[in-house]
């Protein structure tokens, strides 16, 4: 348990009574008593998380971040880990389940009741919990049997692992082992085409598979195989501990095929004819058939074929591996990406409710939330900061001196780029949800009919994309909280849940604060524009080499320093490994220089009096230092120590501490406000810069 100053423990006593008579439409209220109140809770909460002891000039992060972990840890809470997302997340989980809960009125929508009849047909799922096996087995009987339910009266002859999961896919947009995916063209994202990619992998990427590190998380999900098959199919337990080894190891080996984040880059989609796919994989592979019975349709235009490794591995698993453990994995795949077994905890019940809805709904739920708390005034703070930070960064493009390894050329059309670029909330005020879910008709009995209905339009519509004009991209609920660079339209999306007040943002904030925090993550975003990723998309969002031989001979010396800088970190005894995918170290570093910079542009155009509020009471920082300490916060965090192996195994970004240490070790105006001597921890004489 964190020990806090008196000061702070008389703020914290007078919070929390003050929070016991104050309604959340209260704080909403601009009273000066409100207002101090806020005030007070910030200066509270950034002082809890510091460490004052630690010197700033030797770790940054120990002296902004070095309590969080005491007071939210993640071990001790029983979460894999604690940060802001995280909180953002769960502040949002909560106003949905709110919302979902709330009495019709006036502003409803036909769709909003939709979902909300979901919602209530998930908690209603353990009332109908006696049958839930059943309906799994009848899933299944649509496509043919399952070895491990039929036994030795299993007919291997009548199985066809392609017409199988390609049925799966046409029925439900449910796909194993290989996928044929309609989405945007990157040479031309006017129009839709096709991809064939690797199946979705339930652990991720190719480490998780293969490193020692990560062995319990195989282990973890090895016996979560098993639990599926008992609890959805009613399979003996010993029999689906054996099969669920033979589905892992069928796994384990279908991941061998998968690039590693070194390989990324170079691993760019391939442009074939349907005949040319046929003549590299014919006859274990027939992509022609794939295609016709996944989409309904021959198809003559070229398509992408995404990571041609995997498939040619894909063909030497095939062949070694028995059909019985081929069909039990396709029909294991579609009961795992259906439905999980009800609970018989209400609580943990409306938890899992929550989840699924998102799963499947996460742009209404965005809309409702949007419309019901009224979240105008931040987008508009969004949109304004969004203007400061494109206007900033083509000033530096068009003038700045240290933007000189570009060639001028190069530059201009970096401008052009700039210009071009949008950012758009994610509150889909201006979507067509009637026409989306025109032949959608949910009730509120049955959730796993449901789900088979809403699958069946998503397929469909699916399939149909191929001859529409393409449209925004669609992530669903892997945008509903954090802040995405969307490559493909030059566009950036940003999180309803970054709209919640209080948590970033507040009127009563200094600037300092909301620049440190939401102009940063939003400068991050419009740096992958140009990152060693966003440099190979154009101003349209289309594939293109536009970069000159010079300036990007000249990015890439730049970029070695990074690889160099990060790969010498160490994080709770494991060394960084040096890669040279450094797009989320280099958009960090270059999203915080151009947040400050517009910041310190915003704080030099204001007259004496608009600056009295840029500082916090009791908070004994300059403006200017808060920013950085505001920036900082973002990325406090607790990781339980058993995953942080895996998170140094598969997370792009590296761990908190060196997004704080990284970034502004590198950048003189953070020495400069901290005072922090020439070769110190944090101001060293070799500094990493591109932007």
């Amino acid at each position: 348990m964190v020990v806090l100053n008196i000061f702070l423990f008389h703020v914290y006593c007078a919070l929390y009574m003050a929070a016991a008579s104050t309604t959340e439409d209260e704080l909403h209220q601009d009273t000066p008593y409100i207002r101090e109140l806020l005030r007070q809770a910030k200066t509270a909460e950034i002082e809890s998380f510091m460490d004052k002891e630690v010197n700033p000039c030797t770790d940054f992060y120990a002296f902004s971040c070095g309590n969080y972990a005491r007071i939210n840890p993640a071990s001790a809470l029983g979460v894999p880990s604690t940060e802001l997302f995280k909180t953002l997340a769960k502040g949002l989980d909560r106003k949905i389940l709110k919302t979902l809960q709330m009495a019709p009125d006036p502003q409803e929508t036909p769709e909003d009741k939709q979902v909300k009849f979901f919602f209530e047909s998930c908690l209603r799922n353990v009332e109908r919990s006696s049958t839930y096996t059943e309906k799994m087995k009848a899933l299944i009987a649509e496509f043919g049997t399952m070895p491990v339910l039929e036994g030795s009266s299993w007919k291997e002859e009548d199985f066809d692992w392609l017409e199988t999961t390609a049925g799966i896919a046409h029925q439900y947009g449910i796909s194993s082992l290989l996928k044929v995916q309609v989405n945007k063209d990157y040479a031309n994202n006017l129009r839709n085409c096709i991809y064939i990619e690797p199946q979705r992998f339930p652990l991720g990427p190719l480490s998780m598979y293969v490193d020692k590190a990560t062995a319990i998380y195989r282990q973890n999900y090895l016996f979560n195989i098993q639990q599926k098959l008992q609890r959805s199919l009613g399979v003996d337990s010993k029999l689906a501990k054996q099969t669920a080894r033979e589905l892992l190891d069928f796994e384990v080996d279908l991941a061998q095929g998968l690039s590693t984040s070194r390989q990324g880059l170079q691993n760019s989609p391939e442009l074939l004819t349907v005949a040319e796919m046929q003549k590299r994989y014919a006859p274990t592979l027939d992509i022609d058939q794939l295609i016709f019975v996944s989409l309904g349709q021959r198809v003559s235009d070229q398509i992408y074929e995404f990571n041609k490794q995997y498939q040619e591995n894909l063909i030497k698993v095939l062949k070694r591996t028995p059909k019985r453990t081929v069909a039990n994995y396709i029909f294991f795949r579609l009961i795992w990406d259906f439905v999980e077994a009800p609970t018989e905890e209400p609580e943990r019940q409306k938890k899992v409710c929550v989840t699924l809805t998102k799963k499947f709904f996460a742009k209404n739920l965005d809309n409702m939330i949007y419309r019901h708390y009224n979240s105008e005034k931040s987008s508009k703070e969004i949109e304004n900061m969004w203007q400061q930070l494109k206007y900033t960064f083509s000033e530096a493009l068009r003038s700045s001196p240290s933007l000189d390894w570009i060639e001028r050329p190069t530059r201009q059309l970096a401008i052009a780029k700039l210009e071009a670029m949008t950012l758009e909330i994610n509150h889909y005020a201006d979507y067509n949800f009637t026409e989306k879910f025109a032949d959608l008709t949910l009730q509120s009995l049955d959730l796993i009919e449901n789900v088979r209905r809403f699958r069946r339009l998503g397929a469909r519509q699916k399939r149909e994309m191929l001859h529409k004009p393409a449209k925004p991209f669609d992530a669903g609920s892997q945008l509903s909280y954090s802040p995405s660079a969307i490559l493909l339209e030059n566009s950036m999306k940003i999180p309803v849940a970054l709209l919640q007040p209080f948590y970033l943002w507040s009127d009563v904030y200094p600037k300092a604060v909301v620049f440190g925090t939401l102009a940063s993550l939003i400068g991050h975003e419009l740096i992958h524009g140009f990152d060693d990723s966003g440099k190979e998309f154009d101003a349209k969002g289309n594939s293109k080499d536009w970069w000159d031989e010079r300036s990007s001979s000249n990015f890439l010396k730049r970029r070695e320093c990074f690889t160099k800088q990060y790969g010498r970190y160490v994080y709770d005894g494991i060394q960084l490994k040096e890669s040279t995918a450094q797009s989320e170290n280099i958009a960090d570093n270059g999203g915080i220089q151009l947040a400050y910079t517009a910041y310190r542009k915003w704080y030099e155009s204001q007259v004496e009096k608009d600056l009295a509020k840029e500082t916090l009471p009791n908070l004994r920082y300059t403006a200017k230092q808060l920013f950085f300490i505001s920036f900082a916060q973002i990325w406090c965090n607790d990781v339980h120590p058993k995953l942080r192996a895996l998170q140094v195994s598969i997370d792009q970004h590296v761990p908190g501490k060196f997004r704080v240490i990284g970034p502004l070790s590198n950048f003189d105006e953070f020495s400069k406000e901290f005072n922090c001597p020439a070769g110190s921890a944090m101001n060293p004489s070799e500094k990493c810069i591109l932007y």
